[in-house]
């Protein structure tokens, strides 16, 4: 009962704090915190064939799950982007140097160095030989091209049906709810609401939070007497 009370609280904080601030700083928030798919997932990295890559990923990683980076002191994340500069020279034809590259954009965003992080991430596209790192790693770029305000590259980036680049199954929803924020700030809300509701469609039933936040999207481009007729008790 207790963690039901914590998770109620978390959710309604989360709608108070959509509200007053609305999507820019929420994306500008999910660049640095958040938003950074499939991180967790692929700690375990299947390419293990070169037992010296291996240590220095661990080690790598060891420091980005253990604070948040913006807590971190400069001299940790300056060593985490050494080990992850080292994977990207030493080790390029393993998939630690997509990894690495994926981690030096997360850490440019954080000095607020979006141009770098985009230069990151558009170096994993094209190097990776792992088809779902480069769909991350264009995710991302999407994100970042948004929060540079650079809209129409952005949606490009973001197009799940973009031809030769697949979107797989598991991250369709991620890349509609990304083009839903893009048109959102491009004031296209009929064409955010439809996006935010493919998002909503694909996405994992399991994940309460992300659904609350795609419904508080949804209902901030709802038409005005849809709004009006839900906010009727």
């Amino acid at each position: 009962m207790a963690d039901h009370h914590a998770d109620q609280e978390q959710l309604d904080a989360l709608r108070r704090w959509w509200k007053q601030y609305g999507a820019p700083v929420a994306l500008a928030l999910t660049l640095v915190v958040g938003g950074w798919f499939g991180w967790q997932q692929w700690q375990g990295a299947r390419a293990r064939t070169a037992e010296a890559a291996s240590v220095i990923y661990e080690e790598m990683m060891a420091g980005v799950t253990s604070a948040a980076l913006q807590d971190m002191e400069p001299k940790r994340l300056d060593a985490m982007a050494a080990a992850a500069q080292k994977l990207k020279t030493d080790y390029g034809r393993t998939q630690y140097a997509a990894l690495a590259g994926l981690l030096l954009a997360r850490l440019a965003v954080a000095r607020d160095d979006l141009d770098a992080a985009a230069t990151e991430l558009r170096a994993v596209m094209q190097e990776s030989h792992d088809k779902e790192l480069a769909q991350i790693a264009r995710l991302r770029l999407a994100r970042v091209l948004t929060a540079q305000e650079k809209y129409d590259e952005a949606l490009s980036m973001a197009d799940a049906n973009l031809p030769g680049n697949k979107v797989p199954e598991a991250m369709v929803g991620l890349f509609a709810e990304a083009r839903g924020d893009i048109r959102f700030l491009r004031g296209e809300t009929d064409a955010a609401r439809a996006d935010y509701q493919t998002a909503l469609e694909h996405l994992d039933a399991r994940d309460g939070v992300l659904k609350s936040l795609l419904e508080i999207k949804l209902n901030q481009v709802q038409p005005a007497q849809v709004a009006a007729q839900e906010a009727t008790p």
